[in-house]
């Protein structure tokens, strides 16, 4: 049975209040998973690009990508650019504070960022896959995409990265159906993908991979992870968390 929009506020706002309620320790690990969930996705779509030829690669690779949200979603994990929606919705819904919002925020963030550094290390490095993308040329064209942007520009993106995932969220939060969940998020998802928007998880693998393989220096993954990552939390708190809870709390 699906859920209807007036009550999906209420039930996506809980899923933030239960997340805040969650121990320090479990919410790390389950950060650090989602950031493994998001980098797998991202490896999947890095090995068609990097591998296959023809017109329509791209959006290939992007189609594959979402299997690391529906990872999160549906095998359970706290992911930040998610958060950025539910747990906002648990504050403005007046079930969270301001300080246990921006906790959650924080340490999800540094968990996403642990899951996704240790796995462009072990499967990265351990494996070779960076250095095989390396030759390809693939992933410094991918780095200095997202690098050489502007900082207004690096925020914009993360807007609207996010506003897809969120909608990818919020919709997947529409059906208790596991398969439908995965149905209804992987078109936002696949869409931002094939849009190059920057998703500032996806950006701690990638960024990771290439602080290995020398494309990029630390100064430049944590100026792109902060300026995404601000456009990530306007995009998916204010904008689908806000404008849905001015319409939809009661």
């Amino acid at each position: 049975m699906d859920i209807l929009a007036g009550d999906l506020f209420a039930l996506t706002a809980d899923k933030g209040l239960k997340k805040t309620q969650t121990s320090l320790w479990h919410t790390f690990l389950l950060s650090c998973l989602a950031g493994i969930y998001i980098g797998l996705g991202y490896i999947a779509y890095l090995k068609v690009v990097s591998s296959v030829d023809g017109p329509y690669t791209s959006l290939i690779g992007a189609s594959l990508f979402p299997l690391g949200l529906t990872l999160v979603i549906v095998a359970g994990a706290q992911l930040f650019t998610g958060n950025c929606m539910d747990v906002f919705m648990a504050y403005i819904s007046k079930q969270i504070s301001l300080k246990a919002l921006i906790k959650n925020w924080a340490l999800v963030f540094f968990g996403n960022f642990v899951g996704s550094f240790l796995l462009a290390f072990i499967y990265g490095e351990g494996l070779g896959f960076t250095q095989s993308l390396l030759a390809s040329g693939e992933l410094e064209t991918i780095i200095n995409g997202k690098i050489s942007a502007t900082p207004l520009q690096m925020i914009i993106s993360g807007i609207f990265c996010n506003i897809l995932v969120c909608l990818g969220v919020w919709l997947a939060n529409s059906s208790k159906s596991n398969g439908h969940k995965m149905l209804l998020l992987w078109m936002p998802v696949t869409i931002f993908v094939y849009l190059g928007l920057q998703h500032s998880v996806a950006n701690m693998f990638l960024l990771s991979a290439g602080l290995f393989a020398g494309v990029n220096s630390i100064s430049e993954l944590v100026i792109n992870l902060v300026l995404v990552g601000l456009g990530n939390i306007i995009g998916g708190a204010f904008v689908v968390g806000g404008i849905y809870g001015q319409v939809y709390q009661k």
